[in-house]
């Protein structure tokens, strides 16, 4: 090799080596020897070769991982390039080596690139595939082989696994109120809670965001599961973190490790349901309640999609002079296969798959073109009353849309009343408060539902920008009980109400003995079966032109199926 030649080898940043074959008599390559290494090679071999030029000697010195002399003789007999990739502990340094022959089969030309900053970036990537980045948990991508390994354990040793899957309740809002870094804080701390209860029969996964999975393993009883998820979530009702988990377990509720998956996900979704806060183990009915549910939110889709809803009145009166005070719109749901679907079956599933948003928008529009109408050829002056889901109301144009639709139909505001549930109030008080202060602000009504049957309390009422307070009917069935409990917290409800300056709705009303109770507690108005079921559209605009006998009350048909919603 010519001196001008290795003076431009040298210039290269990359190592290179260039070695011939060393022969015996029978022509078989027994040895390389180095017969130039540029100054790049010299340094990242740590000037060794220069003491041992043969590939027999340096290998030792270098890595004795790599198979200098077979890779040499494979590309000196066949041509091919050989190549491997190798860690130096002394240079720290991760190297590609690449082994290729010169064109007259004298020589072999290694060239190393270093590969340490890929090498790293590549473990970074795993790293990130199969951890998660915020608590540095292995992730759902480790859960799989995790589970079939403790699925093989578990029948070699004819033991049990459970698998412990856990949600953090209300991380949504505890983000949009305090910020995104509340949140993690509060995932952070909800792993280290779980850590503490990590050891060779209990391992911790991430499933993503605020879920975890723990899986619990050499477990001789089910009762020996249940102790330690009992554990695990006092750990987490002592830190006051409210967290909704779901067992499953192995071999007694499935042998399968994507059902008791699922299993575990559908407990979670039920303690989720019931309130949250609560463990729950898996049964075989929530299998069959959530085949029921996706059957349901099936037919629900195609009937969102077809239009299958329609909307019934019902009439609202003032308890005293008898005046119709307005209607409340009511979805009804007509299946074919099943029949009439109560609201109260089909509303929650709406909810919770988000179709009820496209219902809420139908029911809005609809009603705001019914009202219209009946102003305009009946000279209706009453109040149109429409039920608002509180998923429908936590969506972020809901209120635009909402101005909208009222702009698009040139209706009063005032005579538009939204009426809101309780649940408005459960995950974000603030945020409701100012989402109902800008409906009042438009210069329409607002209504809350069902009061007394879920979370609300007189001191609430305070909070809320209200009009009108329904009473609900669970209260008015009992109101002239022998007992008279029902009568007095009914009639206190009134009193309190009354002098905030709201007014009261009692619902579902159905016999005369009722009416008169809330006449003498005075009630302002009474919506049931005694004065009106629930009407078609047709029907109330044959009462509207004038036919009294168009309303159908309690006592001129026989009651039939009834709904409150």
């Amino acid at each position: 090799m010519s001196f001008n030649f290795k003076n431009i080898i040298n210039a290269i940043s990359s190592p290179v080596l260039v070695a011939e074959p060393v022969l015996n008599s029978e022509n078989d390559i027994t040895d390389f020897h180095v017969i130039f290494q540029n100054d790049a090679f010299s340094k990242a071999a740590n000037y060794v070769i220069n003491e041992s030029p043969l590939f027999s000697q340096f290998r030792l010195k270098i890595n004795q991982e790599v198979s200098w002399f077979e890779m040499g003789v494979n590309t000196v007999k066949s041509g091919a390039k050989s190549e491997t990739t190798y860690y130096s502990p002394a240079n720290r340094t991760w190297f590609h080596i690449e082994i290729e022959r010169t064109d007259d089969n004298k020589y072999i030309v290694v060239t190393l690139a270093d590969i340490t900053k890929e090498k790293r970036h590549s473990q970074e990537l795993r790293d990130i595939a199969y951890h998660d980045v915020l608590t540095q948990l292995p992730n759902r991508n480790c859960v799989k082989d995790a589970l079939e390994i403790a699925k093989d354990t578990a029948r070699y040793t004819e033991t049990k696994f459970g698998i412990l899957l856990l949600n953090l309740d209300n991380l949504k809002n505890i983000n949009d109120i305090n910020g995104q870094a509340a949140g993690d804080e509060l995932i952070r701390r909800s792993a280290d809670i779980l850590r503490n209860f990590e050891n060779e029969n209990v391992e911790l996964y991430s499933m993503g965001g605020d879920e975890f999975l723990l899986l619990i393993t050499n477990e001789e009883k089910t009762d020996s599961i249940a102790n330690i998820t009992d554990t695990v979530f006092e750990s987490f009702c002592n830190t006051n973190i409210s967290v909704s988990g779901g067992s499953a377990v192995f071999p007694d509720d499935s042998e399968q490790t994507d059902e008791l998956l699922r299993f575990a996900d559908m407990a979670v979704h039920t303690a989720k349901q019931k309130g949250k806060n609560r463990f729950i183990n898996f049964e075989f009915d929530m299998q069959q309640i959530f085949l029921q549910k996706m059957s349901l939110q099936a037919k629900l889709t195609a009937a969102v999609l077809s239009r299958k809803f329609q909307l019934y009145y019902q009439p609202q009166f003032d308890i005293k002079s008898g005046e119709l005070r307005g209607f409340e719109a009511l979805i009804r749901w007509y299946d074919t296969e099943t029949g009439y679907i109560p609201p109260s079956t089909f509303i929650p599933v709406a909810e919770e798959s988000g179709l009820i948003v496209p219902i809420g928008k139908w029911v809005l529009c609809t009603a705001f073109l019914t009202l219209k109408k009946w102003q305009t050829k009946y000279n209706f002056k009453g109040i149109m009353s429409v039920n608002v889901s509180p998923v429908q109301m936590r969506q972020e144009n809901f209120l635009s849309e909402l101005a909208d639709t009222i702009s698009k139909y040139d209706i009063a505001p005032d005579t538009i009343e939204i009426e809101i549930t309780e649940g408005v109030m459960i995950d974000n008080m603030r945020m409701a408060v100012q989402t109902l202060a800008y409906i009042k602000n438009m210069g329409l009504r607002v209504s809350l539902d069902d009061f007394g049957t879920g979370y609300s309390s007189l001191s609430y009422l305070q909070m809320l920008p209200l009009d009108t307070l329904k009473i609900d009917k669970s209260f008015i069935n009992n109101i002239t009980a022998s007992d008279g409990i029902q009568a007095n917290i009914t009639n206190s409800i009134i009193n309190m109400v009354s002098k905030m300056g709201l007014d009261t709705i009692a619902e579902g009303v159905e016999d005369s003995a009722q009416l008169s109770l809330l006449k003498k507690f005075n009630c302002s108005i009474v919506q049931g079966y005694l004065r009106g079921k629930p009407m078609t559209q047709e029907k109330c605009e044959a009462y509207l032109a004038g036919d009294n006998s168009a309303i159908e009350t309690v006592s001129s048909t026989a009651a039939g199926s009834r709904y409150s919603t």
